[in-house]
């Protein structure tokens, strides 16, 4: 998935090293996204304060 994050002051330089190397601030951005959402499934405990509650 390609979340390039395009901004109109982008510099030539920033724009030629999306275009070598993809836009990795916006990956980065997107993993830490996932695995935050990962983690706080993982640490729910709310659906098993209300079955043993």
């Amino acid at each position: 998935m390609n979340t390039a994050t395009h901004t109109p002051n982008a510099t030539p330089i920033y724009e030629k090293l999306v275009k070598e190397h993809g836009d990795v601030l916006a990956e980065t951005r997107e993993a830490a996204e996932h695995s935050q959402l990962k983690a706080s499934q993982a640490l729910d405990w709310s659906d098993l304060r209300r079955h043993h509650g």
